[in-house]
C-alpha cells in the first residue's frame, strides 16, 4: 500500500512538473518578439507550384507582417485560414518555435497537368481533380495538354491518364504532349519523335500504352523507328501503325 502511494505521489509529482514547464515555456515564448518566418513545404522542388518568395508575397497582399510583433499577438488561425483559402494551396499549418520563429508548414495542391486550352487561360489539374489556376509558370516538367479541352473534361476524364503518367516512369520520360481532338479522343505525341499515338477515349490507359511499349521494344527496331508516325492504339489487343 505504501508503494503504492508513493509511485501515485511521484507520477503527480512528474505531472506537475511538465505542466508547470509547459506553461512556463509556452509564457517566455508568447513574451519573445517574430525573429523571422520560415517557409516548409510537404512536397518536393520539381513537383512545386510555390515557392518562399510567392508566399511572402501572399502575406503581403494579406496585410499580414509577423516579423518584428510580438509571439502572442500573431493570430496562426487567421493566417492558416488565409492561406489555405488560395487556390493552389491545401493546406497550412503556422506554429512559432522556441528560438522565436514562425514557421508556415504548407501542403501545395499536386498538379498532374498542364493545360492549354483553345479557348480560356491556362490551367494545372491536379490528381484529385481540381484546377489550380496557372502559377506563375513554376511547374515546367508537366505533361502539356493541348486542343479541344474544357476544364470538365480535364478534371474528369484525363485524371486517369495523368496519374498513370505520374506513377509510371517509362511513359512520365516520353510524353511530351497531349493532344484532345474535337472527337473528346486523345493522342499523345512523345518527346524523341514525330509520332503520334492515339488511344482515343482515355480509358483503359494501362492495357494500350502497355501495347504500344511493347511493340516499341519487339517491333520498332526490326521495322526502323521512322517507317511509321502514327500508332493507333485506340482498339484492343492491336496496334494499328501507318505513314502519312
Amino acid at each position: 500500500m505504501i508503494k503504492t502511494i508513493l509511485k501515485t505521489l511521484l507520477l503527480l509529482g512528474t505531472l506537475g512538473y511538465l505542466v508547470f514547464a509547459v506553461v512556463k515555456v509556452s509564457r517566455s515564448t508568447d513574451e519573445m518578439v517574430c525573429s523571422g518566418v520560415e517557409f516548409l513545404f510537404s512536397d518536393s522542388i520539381e513537383e512545386r507550384i510555390i515557392d518562399a518568395n510567392m508566399m511572402s508575397s501572399l502575406l503581403g497582399q494579406f496585410k499580414i507582417s509577423p516579423q518584428g510583433k510580438m509571439l502572442a499577438e500573431i493570430d496562426t488561425k487567421e493566417i492558416e485560414e488565409r492561406l489555405s483559402a488560395v487556390s493552389y494551396i491545401d493546406t497550412v499549418v503556422c506554429y512559432h518555435t522556441a528560438a522565436g520563429k514562425l514557421c508556415i508548414m504548407v501542403t501545395p495542391m499536386h498538379p498532374i497537368l498542364h493545360v492549354f486550352p483553345r479557348e480560356g487561360e491556362e490551367f494545372y489539374v491536379d490528381r484529385n481533380g481540381a484546377i489550380i489556376p496557372a502559377a506563375n509558370g513554376l511547374v515546367t516538367r508537366l505533361p502539356i495538354v493541348t486542343g479541344h479541352v474544357t476544364q470538365k473534361y480535364a478534371s474528369t476524364k484525363l485524371i486517369s491518364l495523368g496519374k498513370y503518367l505520374r506513377k509510371n516512369e517509362y511513359w512520365n520520360q516520353r510524353v511530351q504532349q497531349i493532344y484532345i481532338d474535337e472527337k473528346g479522343e486523345v493522342e499523345i505525341i512523345p518527346i524523341y519523335s514525330n509520332q503520334r499515338i492515339l488511344i482515343g477515349e482515355p480509358k483503359r490507359i494501362g492495357e494500350k500504352l502497355d501495347h504500344v511499349r511493347l511493340f516499341y521494344e519487339k517491333a520498332m527496331p526490326k521495322a526502323g523507328w521512322n517507317k511509321y508516325n502514327v500508332i493507333n492504339a485506340k482498339y484492343r489487343d492491336q496496334i494499328i501503325c501507318k505513314k502519312e
